[in-house]
């Protein structure tokens, strides 16, 4: 029984699709595990401090007495005990145990007093692969626990444990594997129907080229002709395509021979490159070269082929010493010389020389002449594009280091609120300032990843002026308990500039904070404007600080070069594209010990 390409293909996808799908759902088992023991762990941790809350206000409220007592005997501890485990779906039980490990408050009572027994940590479940955890889950039975250390007078006094079944978690895990389960049959029935849906599509331009490939090898492509016949020992479409392409490859070996007449097209192509290339003989004699290779011989091809390179050039020339080597000992050689040309103007040239040998023998050299100023100007395009991956992947950094645990915190701060409920007390009102804090943070990333991406820039009449004296302000307050000044030096009548106010702003907050930060003992900061003859606005900002050595200067402006222990090395780096994508320029200037100046130029609007 033969079966043909199409029913080949349909299972084929279909058992392609059932490996996905069951390593998908595996792979989604294993995520969903640590996602459900790492939610669970937050949740313990999260009643654990506050659980720790109630205890430390039971315990403010009765000093001098039995801490035991006091917390055996608090109604709104226990009540805080008793409510957490009927919340939580998959919490066992909590408990208060001293340094010894009697158990002081259980969420169950008739443990209080007894000795806690010891658990493994939560933590450690999440540590383990993904396949033992699945396996841990399963199994179900196992109690860990999340604990918490508290103190009484600055000393320590206990910890707060609190117990989760892995009984209770694997419920979770139930439902999502009855999914998984649904979704890879129906994806297995869908994807054979496609598969075969999918065969009659590919075969039917596969047939078409079979019949286009024998037309080609005829020189028919105007008429329509039947298939020829399977090949040997095949019967399905890919026979036919494989004799065709067997006719196809006898037809291109008859062609070998004019690839000779294509000699001359060869030598257009050589004469078009910008490297000059020349040919020589084991007698160092001239067999071809390009056009570009005309200058540094000195005489055109047709002069210069099969005279020695002794009567072309002078026996000083350095192509002499390159040359011997090569061709003497049969080994590559490369080496940077220097050229005058016909304008008088000296080249650097990257020369390359490669031995030309039939078998073992050395039959001649060919030599590569490479500008390189051509090569600088790709090397510092290569450098600039470095340093834009790098900082997109920076970008994706913050995106997935900032962002989520903002998120997170932002979940579980409505979490905590919810249970609270509306309170106006000092804990509702610290609510309120972390979640304004965190809605800030967020606003702040976002405006970096929207300064990191690729953007076009807003231009708008900028006063450099003002700009500066707005930032000047946010920072004295800063700056006044670190001894530090600002001496601004605007020149009035400045004209405005053409740029993005928020980029621009950006950029000099960041020069200014580092002039700042380099004056680690105090000192004054000035800032000064002017315009010059030529119309442009140059912006100085100098600080007293450290300076940075002469060594460094070449590297104050690359992506995460920094001095801080601090540091990142972005601020900078994210100046110098913000004065680049304004088409204008930055100078610094540095002495150790006395101080750091940066010079911004920016054109008139």
């Amino acid at each position: 029984m033969r079966v043909g390409v199409r029913a080949r293909e349909a299972i084929a996808i279909t058992l392609l699709t059932f490996l996905v799908a069951a390593t998908t759902s595996l792979v989604h088992l294993a995520q969903l595990s640590r996602v459900v023991v790492e939610e669970e762990a937050r949740q313990a941790d999260l009643i654990a401090r506050q659980v720790s809350a109630q205890a430390s206000r039971a315990l403010a409220s009765a000093p001098g007495r039995d801490p035991r007592r006091i917390l055996r005997q608090s109604p709104e501890l226990r009540s805080l005990l008793d409510a957490t485990v009927g919340i939580s779906p998959n919490l066992l039980d909590v408990m208060i145990a001293d340094r010894d490990g009697v158990v002081v408050a259980h969420s169950e009572r008739l443990k209080e007093g007894a000795t806690a027994s010891r658990r493994l940590a939560l933590g450690e479940l999440l540590a383990v692969d993904p396949v033992r955890r699945l396996a841990t889950l399963a199994r179900g039975g196992t109690v860990y626990e999340t604990s918490l250390p508290i103190t009484l007078n600055a000393q320590p006094f206990g910890t707060i444990r609190l117990g989760v079944s892995t009984t209770l978690l694997r419920r979770e895990l139930g439902a999502a594997l009855r999914q998984s389960l649904i979704v890879t049959g129906v994806a297995m029935v869908l994807a054979w129907l496609v598969a075969m849906a999918l065969a009659q599509v590919v075969l039917r331009p596969l047939r078409a080229l079979v019949s286009d490939v024998g037309r080609l090898r005829r020189g028919e492509l105007l008429e329509a002709t039947p298939g020829s016949q399977a090949g040997p020992g095949r019967r399905d479409e890919l026979g036919e395509l494989a004799t065709q392409l067997q006719l196809l490859g006898k037809q291109v070996e008859s062609d070998r021979v004019r690839m000779l007449t294509e000699k001359s097209t060869l030598r257009q192509m050589v004469d078009h490159l910008e490297d000059a290339v020349i040919f020589f003989n084991h007698e160092h004699r001239v067999l071809s070269f390009s056009r570009s290779a005309e200058s540094i011989l000195g005489a055109p091809l047709d002069e210069a082929v099969g005279h020695a390179l002794g009567d072309l050039l002078p026996a000083v020339h350095p192509l002499h010493a390159l040359l011997a080597h090569p061709l003497d000992r049969g080994a590559t050689r490369n080496r940077t010389i220097t050229l005058v040309g016909d304008d008088g103007e000296a080249r650097d040239y990257l020369v390359s020389v490669w031995p030309v040998k039939d078998g073992e023998r050395l039959i001649g050299a060919m030599v590569l002449l490479r500008n390189l100023q051509s090569i600088r100007g790709v090397q510092s395009l290569i450098s600039y594009s470095a340093k834009l991956a790098a900082l997109g992947g920076l970008t994706s950094g913050v995106t997935h280091e900032v962002k989520n645990p903002l998120n997170a915190m932002m979940i579980h701060l409505e979490i905590v609120r919810s249970r609270l409920g509306s309170r106006t007390d000092e804990v509702g009102r610290s609510l309120e300032v972390i979640g304004g804090e965190i809605r800030r943070l967020d606003r702040v990333v976002q405006g970096f990843l929207k300064f990191a991406r690729p953007q076009e820039l807003k231009l708008t009449a900028v006063d450099l002026n003002a700009l500066l004296s707005s930032i000047t302000s946010l920072l004295e307050e800063e700056w006044r308990p670190a001894g530090l000044r600002v001496d601004l030096a605007l020149s009035p009548g400045l004209p405005t500039v053409t740029g993005d106010e928020e980029l621009l702003r950006q950029a000099f907050l960041n020069i200014i904070q580092n002039a700042g930060q380099a004056m680690t003992s105090g000192g004054m900061a000035t800032i000064r404007t002017v315009l010059d003859e030529s119309g442009s606005v140059w912006i100085s900002i100098a600080d007293e600080g450290v300076g940075i050595p002469a060594a460094d200067l070449d590297k104050v402006f690359k992506l995460y070069y920094t001095t801080r222990h601090d540091g990142n090395g972005i601020g900078l780096a994210l100046v110098y594209r913000i004065v680049q994508m304004h088409d204008a320029r930055i100078e610094l200037t540095s002495q150790v010990g006395r101080g750091t100046t940066v010079t911004v130029s920016l054109p008139a609007r």
